[in-house]
C-alpha cells in the first residue's frame, strides 16, 4: 500500500478503523475520533463532554489500580485526549515494539465508569483549573464566541462554566457515555508503522467489543445564529486591563472547499511575508504576534484575529487591519507565498505519524472532505486561483459580515471611529 493511501476496515459493530499505515517510521498513532462536544451538547449539558474526556482517562487509571501513568512511562507511551467544539480525540503514540501494549491499555478507553463521585469531584475540580488558568468567561477569545455564536450551541464554551459543572455528577457521565460511543459517530485511525498485523490485532480487539446504537448520524452543521451575515456594524466594548482587539467574519463555508478556505486564511495571516504581520507587526511595531483561527463547520465559519495592542494605537492598529481587507477586495493576491507549504511541503506530513493522523481524520471523516490520497489534495490546492481569493474576499469582507470585540479602559476606546473604519468595508 501506498504511504498516503487510506485503508478502512469496518469491525462486526460496524466501527470503521481506518489507517494510513509506512513502514519506514518509527513511531505509531493510534487515536479515536468522537463526533462530540458543544455542538451536539443539549441544554444543561455544557461542558459534559470535556468532563467525560477527563472522566474516562481517570477511568483508565482506577481500573489499573493507579498503574496506568507507571506503565505509559516504563513502556514510552503517550496517552492524551483533547475536546474540541465538535468532536474528541483520544491518541495513543510510541514505539511499534509496544504496540500491542498499546492497543491493550487504549481498550481502556471503552469501559464502563467505576469512578466514585469523589474523583468525579477531583476531575471536576481540574477542570475548574483550567478555565481559571485561560482565562474563563473573561477571556477576549470567550467574549468573541459568544458575540459570534449568540444564541446556539456553539456560544458555549468547550469546558462548560462552573456553575454548569456543578450539575454534573457520576450519574449525568454514565449516562452520557451511551450516547458518546454511538457507533455511527465515532472511529479509529491508525498511522505509522504498526504494520498489518498490528492492526488485525486492534481490530480484533474492537470486535469483541459492542457499541450502543447513537439514533442518529451527526452531521458537523452548525447552528444558525440570527446575526450571522447581517451584522449591525458596532464593536462591542468590554472593560479590561490591557487593551485587546478580536475581529471576526462570519463565513458560509458551504460556498467555498477546503482548499480555497485554507488557502484565504494563510494568505492573510499565516508566514512571516502575510500582509498581516508585515503591517501590524514588522513596518508599524504594533504587535509582536497575534491569534488567528478558522473555526469551520461543513455549513458555517468564522475567520478570527485576536491581538494586543497598546491604547494609543488601538484605531490606527484597526483602520491598517481594516486597509488589508478592503485591499484583498480591490486585488487579487499572490498565492505563490502559500502554495507551496500544501505542495511542496505535502509530503512531509508522512513524515509525522500524529500529525498525519489528525490531518487525515479531520479532512476526511470530520470535514467529510474527497481527499482519497495526499495528491488529491495537493491538486485541490493548485486549481484554486488568484481570482477566486479575490471574489471570496468581496463576499467575506463586509460589514454586514463583522463582529468586533474590543477590551480595555472604556474611555480610552474610541467606539465611534471604530464603527466608522468598520463600515468602510460596505
Amino acid at each position: 500500500m501506498e504511504n498516503d493511501m487510506e485503508q478502512c476496515v469496518l469491525t462486526k459493530a460496524n466501527v470503521p478503523v481506518y489507517a494510513c499505515l509506512n513502514p519506514h517510521l518509527h513511531s505509531f498513532c493510534l487515536c479515536l475520533y468522537v463526533k462530540a462536544g458543544p455542538l451536539y451538547e443539549g441544554e444543561g449539558e455544557n461542558g459534559i463532554t470535556h468532563l467525560f474526556e477527563h472522566a474516562v482517562i481517570r477511568n483508565m487509571d482506577r481500573r489499573m489500580n493507579g498503574g496506568l501513568y507507571p506503565l505509559l512511562d516504563r513502556l514510552g507511551l503517550s496517552l492524551g485526549g483533547a475536546t474540541y467544539k465538535e468532536f474528541v480525540q483520544f491518541s495513543m503514540s510510541g514505539a511499534p515494539v509496544h504496540w500491542r501494549e498499546a492497543v491493550e491499555i487504549f481498550m481502556g478507553l471503552l469501559e464502563p465508569l467505576c469512578l466514585s463521585e469523589r474523583e468525579v469531584s477531583i476531575e471536576k475540580k481540574r477542570v475548574e483549573a483550567e478555565i481559571r488558568e485561560y482565562g474563563g468567561a473573561k477571556s477576549l477569545e470567550a467574549k468573541t464566541e459568544r458575540q459570534v455564536w449568540e444564541g446556539t450551541s456553539l456560544a458555549m464554551p468547550i469546558t462548560g462554566t462552573k456553575k454548569s459543572l456543578k450539575a454534573l455528577g457520576l450519574k449525568e457521565l454514565v449516562r452520557f457515555r451511551e450516547s458518546f460511543f454511538g457507533r455511527e459517530n465515532l472511529f479509529f485511525y491508525v498511522t505509522g508503522c504498526p504494520g498489518e498485523e498490528g492492526l488485525s490485532c486492534l481490530t480484533e480487539k474492537l470486535d469483541q467489543r459492542e457499541f450502543p446504537a447513537a439514533g442518529a448520524r451527526r452531521e458537523n452543521l452548525a447552528p444558525m445564529p440570527e446575526a450571522f451575515f447581517h451584522r449591525a456594524g458596532t464593536p462591542r466594548v468590554f472593560k479590561g486591563k490591557d487593551t485587546e482587539v478580536s475581529i471576526s467574519f462570519d463565513v458560509d463555508a458551504s460556498r467555498y472547499g477546503d482548499a480555497a478556505l485554507n488557502l484565504f486564511f494563510d494568505m492573510i495571516f499565516a508566514g512571516d511575508s502575510c500582509p498581516f504581520y508585515q503591517e501590524l507587526s514588522e513596518r508599524t511595531g504594533y504587535l509582536y504576534s497575534y491569534g488567528q483561527q478558522l473555526e469551520r463547520y461543513k455549513n458555517l465559519g468564522s475567520l478570527q484575529v485576536h491581538y494586543q495592542v497598546s491604547p494609543g494605537k488601538l484605531l490606527d492598529s484597526f483602520k491598517r487591519a481594516v486597509d488589508i481587507f478592503e485591499q484583498l477586495k480591490r486585488r487579487p493576491a499572490d498565492l505563490s507565498f502559500v502554495r507551496p507549504i500544501y505542495l511542496d511541503n505535502g509530503a512531509m506530513i508522512l513524515d509525522d505519524a500524529d500529525e498525519l493522523n489528525w490531518n487525515r481524520a479531520y479532512d476526511c471523516h470530520i470535514l467529510e472532505e474527497p481527499y482519497p490520497d495526499l495528491e488529491a489534495k495537493k491538486e485541490a490546492f493548485r486549481q484554486v486561483t488568484e481570482g477566486r481569493m479575490q471574489d471570496m474576499a468581496r463576499d467575506i469582507f463586509r460589514t454586514a459580515n463583522m463582529t468586533v470585540v474590543v477590551k480595555g479602559d472604556k474611555k480610552q476606546i474610541p467606539k465611534g471611529k471604530l464603527a466608522f473604519q468598520m463600515r468602510r468595508l460596505g
